[in-house]
């Protein structure tokens, strides 16, 4: 028995040995293997770039010879020279060329999305008050009033909605704004542009509502929205434009005798001529 074992020894050593050497060559296998894997990503990432260069480069070196800011060597003059070079070469290379200065560089590409007339452009504007300037902007451009739902900011949803109101004619847009000055404003703006009275109706603050009524007179020469005005003063002044306008003068004994001269010497000019 111990004989056996002594012979068998020897046999048992050598397949140790085969066995590790075996492992080894596997193992060198295997590093050569991530080496090759390794070169040729190395190889392939080249290629890419040697293909992708001149796509890259070649633009950009066509963009810097337009370039006739980088002698600027004030910072807020270098700034204002590139977002004004991005315009007039309409490119946003020059956008990013603005530096430490986020509200010139938004506005920049704001300005270019809206020429381009691009909503999504105008989307991805990270600034709130330029995206909104910008959607507000395009609505205006597009005359699509839904554009200013889309806007964050406060201020510029609401100037939207009235520019809109003014371009499409539509009293209506002004109730979403917000801002009660704003939206007084707005049906003001509308009111006079349309001539219309009852527009004026929408209006809270009495004395803008009088001076609505009076505008809208003054266009029209409608004497009924002399009736609505509040404020005296102004109420006799509507009838003295509705009588030289119609040249009625029996609406100037609705103002006081005393003050109401004026207006018979008004109709009675206006008549003559």
């Amino acid at each position: 028995m111990t004989k056996g074992n002594a012979k068998s020894k020897p046999g048992s050593e050598k397949e140790a040995s085969h066995g590790s050497e075996a492992q080894g060559q596997n193992m060198l296998a295997g590093l050569f293997r991530n080496k090759l894997l390794v070169i040729l990503l190395a190889v392939s990432i080249v290629t890419i770039l040697a293909l992708t260069w001149g796509k890259v480069s070649n633009p950009d070196r066509s963009l810097e010879k337009l370039d006739t800011c980088r002698a600027e060597t004030d910072m807020a003059a270098k700034n204002s020279c590139y977002r004004d070079l991005a315009f007039s070469v309409n490119k946003t290379y020059f956008c990013n060329k603005v530096f430490n200065s986020s509200k010139i560089t938004e506005s920049c590409f704001a300005k270019l999305a809206v020429d381009a007339n691009s909503k999504k452009e105008c989307e991805q504007l990270r600034d709130v008050k330029a995206r909104g300037y910008c959607l507000r902007e395009l609505a205006i451009k597009k005359i699509e009033l839904p554009l200013c739902a889309n806007i964050d900011d406060n201020f510029w949803k609401n100037n939207c909605y009235s520019q809109l109101a003014l371009l499409l004619k539509k009293p209506d847009a002004c109730a979403k704004i917000e801002d009660n000055q704003q939206r007084a404003d707005c049906y003001l703006a509308v009111a006079k542009n349309i001539s219309s009275g009852p527009t004026c109706a929408y209006i809270p603050d009495d004395l803008k509502k009088d001076e609505c009524y009076l505008a809208v007179v003054t266009a029209n020469g409608d004497r009924l929205l002399c009736e609505e005005i509040q404020d005296m003063g102004k109420k006799w002044t509507c009838y003295h434009r509705v009588a030289v306008k119609t040249g009625d003068a029996s609406l100037c004994k609705k103002i006081p005798s005393n003050l109401n001269q004026n207006c018979f010497d008004a109709v009675k000019n206006g008549a003559q001529k």
